[in-house]
């Protein structure tokens, strides 16, 4: 997984400063197209993700609207993408009203398909997809989308949400003996978060200093310590949806970890807060 993130991140860079696409914008200039690689590994994954969404809702006996979860999740996550084409920069109101377009596809689908029949559940859990999967795909992707360093944040964030998560399972694995939330996550303990916070702060750190990121020291321990516990809750949030339907992994998409869910769920969360602090840092 990691070579195949490595050679992604990589044709991203490539296709960016050998400006392989370039975009004719309304006022008759151009632009380099940003993030294409990115985007389409986002949408891939949205995909898959929304399966298993549809798979832990069908285990509490709810259906997932699967035409408004697709078309929500994917053009929400991809959004920072496409909103290249319109040639002025990502607004909150373009947000909102794309929400609002997806919010009346799904009461529309609902009303074609099964009429009344347990549409709150069914609405509920199909904007919960949309938001969940599309929300945290969109801010990874904006990370990404960050000038002129976009694609060095981007290898930054993931490096520590990641480091964080093997950090925390191997000291957990090795000293962890107070529980930190028994009834949602079992195998989670305190020792295994600090050591997950630590490695991730290190690689913070060290990646800030090798990569000539630009950070501070104290801001890039600073990103670390958030980016690693934000990211530790957005297991604890997937755990959450897995334990109220009594199973133990959001799939079998790749062996030995689970399903697609169980990778991406600690960046999906974490991307917010980590967008933020880069963007006033």
């Amino acid at each position: 997984m990691i070579a195949a993130v490595a050679a992604l991140l990589w044709a991203d860079w490539y296709l960016e400063e050998a400006g392989v696409i370039r975009l004719g914008l309304p006022h008759g200039s151009t632009m380099i197209l940003r993030g294409l690689p990115v985007a389409v590994t986002i949408l891939a994954l949205s995909v898959l993700a929304i399966w298993e969404m549809v798979r832990l809702c069908g285990a509490a006996g709810v259906l997932i609207l699967g035409l408004s979860a697709a078309i929500g999740s994917t053009t929400l996550g991809t959004l920072p993408l496409w909103w290249q084409f319109v040639g002025v920069p990502l607004s909150g109101q373009a947000v909102m009203v794309l929400l609002a377009v997806v919010v009346a596809l799904t009461f529309l689908e609902q009303m074609i398909r099964s009429r009344t029949t347990d549409a709150l559940r069914t609405i509920a859990c199909t904007l919960l997809t949309v938001l969940y999967l599309g929300v945290g795909g969109a801010m990874i992707l904006q990370i990404r989308m960050l000038t002129p360093n976009g694609l060095m944040w981007l290898v930054l964030f993931l490096a520590v949400v990641k480091s964080t998560d093997i950090g925390a399972y191997f000291v957990g694995s090795a000293v962890g003996l107070h529980k930190m939330i028994p009834w949602l996550s079992p195998g989670k303990s305190w020792e295994g978060l600090f050591g997950g916070l630590a490695a991730g702060t290190a690689v913070s750190l060290l990646g800030n200093w090798g990569m000539g990121a630009g950070l501070i020291m104290w801001q890039a321990a600073l990103f670390g310590v958030v980016v690693g516990l934000v990211g530790q809750f957005g297991d604890l949030c997937e755990s959450l949806l897995k334990r109220s339907v009594h199973v133990k992994d959001s799939g079998a998409t790749v062996p030995e970890f689970g399903g697609m869910l169980d990778i991406i769920d600690s960046p999906l969360m974490a991307a917010a807060p980590a967008y933020l602090l880069l963007a006033v840092m």
